[in-house]
C-alpha cells in the first residue's frame, strides 16, 4: 500500500508531482533476444494522496480496453489530483501481439489472469509478478478492465465479496458502486475459481487491496455505441477517483443498485453463423423472460438453423453478440438471474 506523503517510485524512477511519467520496465528476454516489457504510466497529482492502479488488456483479445488507458492519460490533469493514477495499458504484451486471450506457449498457465501468485518461470507467472511489483504494490485500489472479444460486448461491474478481510470486500463494493452503474455483480473472487490467481482476486485476498472489474464494452459494433462504452468507462474511473479522494466531488452513485451473484451462460453447442435476436441496446436494461429467443445459429453450408439460444431464466442480458461465426462453446450471451436468492436491490448507502 502506498504512503500518502511518499514520492512514488517505480523501477527506480521517481514520479515528480504534477507530471505524467512513462517508465518502461523490462520483464524478461524471449528466445529471439527481444525484451518483453511492461509500460507503466503514472499521473502524479500535485498533492500527495492515495494511488489507484488501472490495468487493461490482461487478455490479448480484449484489446479495445487500451482505449480507456489512452483516454485517461489524455484527459486527466495532475493539477486537479490529490494522489496518483498508475496506468498499465498493455498488461499482457505477448497475448496482445497474437490477438489471443492467452499467451501462446507450452506452459501450464497460459492465462495471465489465472497466474497471479505463480512462482514458476512461465511467461504468465513472470508477467504477473512484474505487475504486482511495479503497479499493485504501490496502489491503494485497483481497477481491471475486460471488454468483450470481437463480436461481443458486456455491460456490468464486478467486485469480490469473500476476501479474508471483510473490510476489503466492503471497500471493493464501494468502489464498484462509485463506477456509477445501477447494477453490481458481487462474486466469490477469492474462494472460487480462479480464486486469488486473478489479478483483482490476488490484490484483495493476498495484498489486502480493494478493487473492481469493469466488463463494459466490446468491439465490432457501431462506432457511436463503442464510443459511448468508452465514455462510460472513463466516467466510471473518475467516479472511483472521487470515491478515493484523488479527484474532488462526489462519485455518480446510482440511487438504487441491483446487486447480483448468479449469472448463466448461453453459448452455442454447434458451430455456425450466430444471428442475434436480442439487441445490444437492451443489454442490462430490458428483461428477457425464461424461454425468450436470444439468438439462433445457422449452418453456412446447409443454410439451415441448427440451434436456438433461449433465455434459461428470467433476467437481464449481461452479454450480447453481433453476427459472427462461432465454434461450439464460443461466447454469445450471459444472463443475470433476477429470481436468484442473491439478487437484491440496495438503496443509497446501504451495503449488500
Amino acid at each position: 500500500m502506498s504512503e500518502p506523503d511518499a514520492t512514488l517510485q517505480i523501477a527506480g524512477t521517481h514520479m515528480p508531482r504534477g507530471r505524467t511519467t512513462h517508465v518502461r520496465v523490462p520483464v524478461l528476454t524471449d528466445l529471439d533476444g527481444s525484451d518483453i516489457a511492461l509500460h507503466v504510466h503514472v499521473i502524479a497529482g500535485v498533492r500527495p494522496g492515495p494511488t489507484l492502479a488501472v490495468v487493461t488488456v490482461l487478455h490479448g483479445g480484449e484489446w479495445q480496453a487500451v482505449d480507456i488507458s489512452l483516454a485517461l492519460l489524455d484527459r486527466l490533469d495532475p493539477a486537479e489530483m490529490t494522489g496518483n493514477l498508475i496506468v498499465v495499458p498493455i498488461a499482457n504484451p505477448l497475448a496482445f501481439a497474437t490477438g489471443t486471450r492467452n499467451i501462446v506457449d507450452e506452459s501450464d498457465s497460459p492465462d495471465l489472469n489465472r497466474s497471479f501468485g505463480g512462482e514458476q518461470a512461465w511467461l504468465a507467472d513472470q508477467l504477473g509478478r512484474a505487475i504486482v511489483d511495479h503497479a499493485l504494490s504501490h496502489a491503494d485500489a485497483v481497477l481491471d478492465f475486460h471488454s468483450g472479444l470481437w463480436g461481443g460486448t458486456m455491460g456490468s461491474v464486478t467486485c469480490g465479496r469473500d476476501y479474508a478481510d471483510p473490510a476489503v470486500s466492503q471497500r471493493s463494493y464501494e468502489l464498484a458502486r462509485a463506477f456509477g452503474r445501477p447494477h453490481v455483480r458481487r462474486g466469490d473472487l477469492a474462494t472460487r475459481f480462479p480464486g486469488p490467481k486473478s489479478m483483482v482476486g490476488y490484490a484483495g485476498q493476498v495484498l489486502g487491496i480493494p478493487g473492481a472489474i469493469s466488463e463494459i464494452g466490446g468491439t465490432g459494433f457501431a462506432p457511436e455505441i463503442e464510443a459511448q462504452w468508452l465514455e462510460d468507462n472513463v466516467a466510471g474511473v473518475r467516479g472511483v477517483m472521487q470515491e478515493l479522494g484523488i479527484l474532488d466531488g462526489d462519485p455518480p452513485r446510482a440511487a438504487e443498485v441491483l446487486v447480483f451473484d448468479a449469472v448463466r451462460r448461453v453459448n452455442p453447442t454447434i458451430g455456425g453463423m450466430l444471428e442475434p435476436v436480442f439487441p445490444p441496446e437492451g443489454m442490462m436494461r430490458d428483461v428477457a423472460e425464461q424461454g425468450d429467443l436470444l439468438g439462433r445459429v445457422w449452418s453456412p453450408y446447409t443454410l439451415d438453423v441448427v440451434e436456438e439460444l433461449r433465455a434459461p431464466v428470467r433476467g437481464l442480458v449481461d452479454m450480447v453478440p453481433r453476427p459472427y461465426p462461432v465454434r461450439p462453446g464460443d461466447w454469445a450471451y450471459l444472463m443475470l438471474d433476477l429470481d436468484a436468492p442473491g439478487t437484491r436491490t440496495v438503496v443509497g448507502d446501504e451495503l449488500p
